[in-house]
């Protein structure tokens, strides 16, 4: 089996990742092969300078956090020695992020107007915590620890646990939610079940053409919940990154937007 396969195989027993991001991953997968790519430095060092030359940074930079990530299982299931990608020096690309940008304290009121009572109180945990969205739909009703206010996230990126702590008034939303359930996934369908993602995702995306004449996604939530942090709560990076749940300092700070707007009223009365 070579190493495509096995990761294609991977990839599709893997419950830690949603349905969207493992199809992202396999479409990738392809691509590599397409192109006749092994897991070599040389080989991959050819991939990532032709696609330079064909894809928006962006683009570049999400499939090499991608590849690495896959080496990594490689190297974990003994498939290869080293992780290739190690050596490839991804592209550095500074630009103000365009904001097409909505704030935690614009999201949650629209969040609010979800009608599902399971999908509503999901979205708001989302955009108070900061969680992904594989992570809560695994949540389980004991990782909700009333007593202290927390969440404890047990199926993080990367094998990460982490504990979350949540505001009073969404931990008695939550308790309410509950009534008397001990057991469980803290969201669950009518069948005990994981909730339903795509139903979940059309449920925020109704209400966000609705309100803001947008697509609003779940990581749009997590990102809105990262810049209040920073620059209304004056959270230091350090702590944003624990909450998250992020590996490098390095991730955290692409999450933060800036007040690009303002930036470029500034920039258009210096041209006017």
């Amino acid at each position: 089996m070579t190493h495509y396969d096995y990761l294609d195989q991977y990839l599709l027993n893997d419950f830690s990742r949603s349905a969207h991001t493992i199809k992202a991953y396999r479409s990738d997968l392809r691509q590599m092969r397409l192109h006749q790519i092994d897991w070599s430095i040389a080989s991959l060092r050819r991939y990532f300078h032709w696609m330079k030359a064909h894809y928006k940074p962006s683009t570049i930079l999400r499939r090499y956090h991608v590849l690495r990530r896959l080496g990594n299982v490689l190297v974990e299931r003994r498939r290869i020695k080293k992780n290739p990608m190690v050596e490839i020096r991804p592209i550095v690309h500074q630009r103000l992020q365009d904001e097409t940008y909505h704030d935690s304290e614009e999201l949650i009121p629209v969040i609010r107007q979800i009608q599902n009572s399971t999908y509503r109180l999901f979205f708001e945990v989302l955009s108070q915590t900061g969680l992904r969205f594989m992570e809560a739909r695994l949540l389980t009703v004991q990782d909700f620890d009333l007593a202290k206010n927390e969440l404890y996230v047990r199926h993080g990126k990367g094998g990460r646990t982490r504990t979350v702590p949540i505001g009073e008034t969404l931990c008695e939303k939550i308790v309410l939610f509950l009534a008397d359930r001990t057991t469980g996934y803290l969201f669950q369908s009518v069948t005990g079940r994981m909730i339903n993602e795509h139903a979940a995702r059309r449920a925020l995306r109704e209400v966000g053409f609705t309100s803001l004449k947008r697509h609003v996604r779940p990581h749009m939530l997590r990102i809105a919940y990262a810049t209040y942090l920073y620059q209304q709560a004056g959270l230091k990076l350090l702590d944003i990154k624990r909450l998250l749940g992020h590996a490098s300092i390095s991730t955290t700070e692409g999450y933060i937007r800036s007040q690009t707007n303002h930036v470029r009223d500034v920039l258009n009365r210096l041209s006017a």
